[in-house]
């Protein structure tokens, strides 16, 4: 399995998910990978890191229980330190946030409760999953912020491009502003290979579009409603830092610090840390990278049946 190629971003949904493979067999499962400094470090070392960042984003393989009880733990350990001032979801739509912020104003909210205010989609999400991250929201009294673009608004931007955001908006959200050809070609590649290689190809620019735009927009939720103290929980791929979230955040609040951090299922015949890259000059697109077990799932790529590649 490629690293870059794992669930995240596009991954396909309809996975099934039995369970965790939780085993201490594999010799990088539990190890934490300081990309800039190329070394492994501790948990306790990552969080003294992140007890400093403006935005700490951790990215998830949706469908991995392991993921979860970790940023569950950082989570924790961040509140407990008296640093985080919110919680943002990729899990909640932005037009949901008056409703997210009317339930959390109510005393002794319980957590199904915010989710449902916020449009919780339980078929598409895993609650169970998520239930721990936003009680603990509750508890400590934090915002939870909703970052994520609409279906509906991505079906627009998909069928008009960025044109669909607005007058302006596209300028304002910096979605011009640094993109490059290698940039394109890293999202399409993700694309084609989150979808099994079956993307038609003239599909590929629209949906590289709705891409961007949900990087950007969930990039303008943080920075409109949470400046700084942010754990922010989102799929992988949208806590890379050459095309996801973070860049968007550097461009537009350059002084604002931004972390990543990258949970990567191990593979049981990949045993090195380069082994995960695609190629000797490519690096980790995080600032961490967290290795885990994999979780135990069908082929989502079974059955799928999507139009013929043109």
């Amino acid at each position: 399995m490629c690293f870059l190629a794992l669930p995240g971003t596009f991954q396909l949904t309809a996975c099934s998910t039995i369970g965790a493979t939780k085993s201490s067999s594999h010799p990088l499962a539990g190890q934490i990978h300081d990309v800039k400094r190329d070394m492994t470090i501790s948990k306790d070392a990552l969080l003294r890191e992140l007890v400093s960042a403006d935005f700490v984003l951790l990215g998830e393989v949706h469908d991995n229980p392991e993921h979860h009880e970790l940023q569950l733990e950082v989570l924790r350990s961040l509140v407990a330190q008296g640093r985080m001032r919110a919680l943002a979801m990729e899990q909640f739509d932005r037009e949901f946030q008056p409703a997210i912020d009317a339930a959390l104003a109510q005393a002794a909210v319980p957590a199904d409760a915010v989710a449902g205010a916020g449009g919780f989609d339980r078929k598409g999400w895993s609650w169970p999953f998520y239930a721990p991250l936003v009680a603990t929201a509750v508890d400590a009294r934090l915002p939870i912020v909703a970052i994520n673009l609409s279906r509906q608004r991505a079906r627009e931007i998909a069928r008009l491009g960025f044109a669909a955001l607005g007058p302006g908006m596209a300028e304002e959200l910096a979605l011009e502003r640094h993109w490059t050809a290698a940039q394109q070609a890293i999202q399409m590649r993700e694309i084609d290979e989150g979808h099994c290689g079956k993307m038609p190809s003239s599909a590929m620019p629209g949906m590289v579009d709705v891409q961007r735009a949900r990087d950007a927009t969930m990039a303008d939720a943080l920075l409109r409603r949470a400046g700084a103290g942010v754990v922010v929980i989102a799929g992988a791929g949208h806590v890379r830092n050459d095309v996801g979230v973070p860049m968007y955040l550097s461009a537009r609040a350059p002084a604002k610090r931004v972390v990543s951090v990258g949970f990567v299922e191990v593979d049981a015949d990949l045993h090195a840390i380069g082994d995960y890259v695609r190629s000797p000059a490519t690096a980790f697109p995080f600032d961490y990278v967290w290795f885990t077990t994999a979780a135990k799932r069908d082929d989502p790529c079974v059955g799928l049946v999507m139009p013929n590649r043109q």
